[in-house]
């Protein structure tokens, strides 16, 4: 079992440190980012609590063979996560390699778990209903009571507390305890959850669908960014609507925030590549940006460094 607490300066090192995930994160607000991660990781689940001090949209692939929640800790805006905001009584929940897009607002605090499938199916068989298991299997989240959410707290973080700080020892007793009490966890959200919300989706869903649909076909135009009168024609939708469903997930206008994530990419490449390998130039081109001066000054703003400042890779 490994227990750690590491800080990052960089969203992508920060990603890439959370064992069993293949992700990428974008930064989305200006300056530069400070990020904590605290983790503990065994061989049938693994808890970890992410700090981030600037708004950051995450997207990738959950680990296989692994059912996984996660909660919120802090007030204020919340996570939008899988087209749905995770509220307070929210746990959004993601299956065995599922795709997936979080929003993550500046100062967003939050823990997640996840745990073996195989061995949780066999408990949930007997412990759970047929709603229940309907539930485990097709659900975006679960909506629980204050009470759940408060017995869920206090059954796990003083526990994953004391192991990353060192306080209580890496054993095979202190293992087994954990992943007892996280199978008990999970089991306790099915069995109390409110099944209402099951099949609505919201005009905010909508939204987050067509913002997904812009990343993707942005990333897959790199050198050569559609317009948005492009994005809206290929997804049959106004400008208005595009605008609005860009404004209601991420607070910013549809230009602004591809940009943004077109700036990451070549951040990414930067941290990636040696600069004898290739140049600043030609990194800012394959995302489209031509116009070297104005993509330093847009790099600047967000990242609180020029692109030349950037940490390049060892030769």
């Amino acid at each position: 079992m490994l227990a750690e607490v590491r800080s990052f300066d960089d969203p992508q090192q920060h990603a890439g440190s959370i064992l069993g995930w293949n992700q990428i994160y974008d930064q989305l607000g200006r300056g530069s980012l400070s990020s904590e991660l605290q983790q503990v990781s065994a061989e049938r689940f693994q808890i970890f609590q992410e700090s981030l001090d600037k708004r950051v949209v995450q997207q990738g692939c959950a680990p296989r063979g692994r059912l996984c929640i996660a909660m919120s800790l802090g007030t204020g805006r919340f996570p939008v996560v899988q087209g749905y905001e995770a509220g307070p009584h929210d746990i959004p929940l993601l299956r065995d390699g599922e795709e997936f897009l979080l929003h993550a607002p500046e100062g967003m605090s939050f823990f997640a778990i996840n745990i073996d499938t195989a061995r949780f199916a066999r408990l949930a068989a007997v412990e759970l209903s047929r709603e229940q298991l309907t539930a485990l299997r097709t659900l975006p989240q679960l909506t629980v009571s204050s009470a759940v959410v408060g017995r869920v707290r206090s059954r796990i973080l003083p526990l994953f507390r004391a192991l990353v700080r060192g306080d209580l020892a890496l054993t095979s007793s202190s293992e087994a305890l954990l992943e007892d009490r996280l199978l008990e966890t999970f089991l306790d959200l099915f069995i109390n959850a409110r099944c209402d919300k099951r099949e609505r989706r919201s005009n905010f869903a909508v939204s987050a669908y067509l913002v997904r649909r812009c990343q993707e076909i942005v990333r897959a135009n790199a050198d050569e960014p559609p317009s948005i009168l492009a994005l809206c024609e290929q997804l049959r939708v106004s400008r208005r609507t595009l605008q609005s469903s860009f404004q209601l997930v991420s607070s910013m206008r549809p230009v602004e925030y591809l940009r943004t994530l077109r700036l990451n990419a070549v951040r990414r490449r930067l941290m990636s590549t040696t600069a004898k390998a290739v140049n600043v130039g030609e990194v800012a081109a394959e995302q489209g940006f031509y116009h070297l001066s104005h993509f330093s000054a847009r790099y600047r703003e967000l990242f609180g460094e020029s692109p030349s400042e950037t940490r390049r890779a060892d030769a």
